[in-house]
C-alpha cells in the first residue's frame, strides 16, 4: 500500500492485535458469545479489547472514545481538533465479528480500518490515498488491493439492478417499508443477504450498491465503515435528510443511514 500515514500504520496494527485477542487460542469472546448475547464473560472480552486499543493508541496522544470509554462532556469535545473512535467489537455471528478503529478530523472521518478476524480480511483508508482490501491480513503474505473508485449510487442514475444488502437476518417490517421506499428511486432492487459488520465496506469494493442501517448507531460505530466508503467514493447520509453523516455531535447518536 502507497502513502500508509503514520496513524494508518498504528491503526491497523491496533485492529490486528485486538482481534488476535477476541480470536486468538480459547477464543474468549466467540466462547461467551455462545454463552449468550451480554453475559459477564463477553462484556469482560469487549471491554479488555477496548482496553488495549485505548493503550495501543496512546502513542499518538489523541483522545480515545469508544463504548466503554467514560462520557466526555459536549464543552469538552467541541474543542478537540482531532480524536479515535473506536468498536472493539462488532458482529451478532462470529463470522461477523469486527474491530473497527477511525481518525476523526474535524466532524470528517478521515481515516478507517474495520478487521474481520475470524476471516483474516482488513480494510482500510485513509483520506486522498484510496482504500484498500488485505486478504490474509495477519500473514506475512498479506495481499493488498486497492479498491476502484465508485460514484455514489444516486437516484435516477442507476443503469442496472441495484444491489441493496440487507444484513444476516430476515427484514423486518422496518426494512421492508424502506426497501419499498427505495423501490420509488431504485425500481430494479435485488436483495443481497450478508452479514452487517463489513457491510459498509462491501458497498465500499462495489460488491452491493446500498446498506440501509436504520437501527440506533452510536458514532464509533460508523466511523471507520464511513472513511472507507469515501476514500473508495462512495459515502454515508443521513436517510432522510440526504446529508452526509458527521462527527462528534452534541449526542453522539447516529440518524437512520443509508450508504451508497
Amino acid at each position: 500500500m502507497q502513502q500508509m500515514t503514520p496513524e494508518l500504520i498504528i491503526a491497523i496494527e491496533v485492529c490486528l492485535k485486538a482481534g488476535k485477542f477476541l480470536h486468538g487460542r480459547g477464543s474468549s469472546y466467540l466462547e461467551a458469545r455462545g454463552e449468550g448475547n451480554g453475559s459477564p464473560k463477553e462484556l469482560f472480552c469487549g471491554i479488555e479489547a477496548f482496553r488495549q486499543i485505548v493503550q495501543s493508541l496512546s502513542v499518538t496522544g489523541l483522545p480515545v472514545i469508544g463504548p466503554y470509554s467514560e462520557p466526555v462532556p459536549f464543552q469538552v469535545r467541541a474543542g478537540w481538533r482531532r480524536f479515535w473512535l473506536v468498536s472493539p467489537v462488532y458482529g451478532e455471528a462470529s463470522v461477523e465479528l469486527t474491530v473497527a478503529v477511525a481518525l476523526i478530523e474535524g466532524h470528517e472521518p478521515v481515516l478507517g480500518v474495520v478487521y474481520a478476524p475470524v476471516t483474516d480480511e482488513l480494510y482500510c483508508a485513509c483520506r486522498d490515498s484510496g482504500a484498500y482490501r488485505v486478504r490474509c491480513a495477519s500473514n506475512s503474505f498479506a495481499e493488498a488491493v486497492k479498491l476502484f473508485r465508485h460514484p455514489a449510487t444516486r437516484s435516477g442514475q442507476a443503469s442496472g439492478p441495484v444491489r441493496l444488502l440487507v444484513g444476516g437476518r430476515r427484514p423486518d417490517e422496518r426494512l421492508l417499508a424502506c426497501i419499498e421506499d427505495l423501490r420509488r428511486e431504485y425500481p430494479d432492487i435485488h436483495l443481497v443477504q450478508r452479514g452487517d459488520g463489513m457491510s459498509f465496506c462491501l458497498v465500499a469494493a462495489g460488491e452491493a450498491d446500498l446498506f440501509p442501517r436504520l437501527e440506533a448507531t452510536c458514532e464509533w460505530e460508523t466511523a471507520a465503515g464511513h472513511a472507507i466508503l469515501k476514500a473508495a467514493g462512495r459515502n454515508l447520509f443521513d436517510l432522510s435528510s440526504g446529508c452526509e453523516l458527521t462527527y462528534n455531535k452534541p449526542e453522539m447518536v447516529n440518524p437512520r443511514c443509508i450508504a451508497r
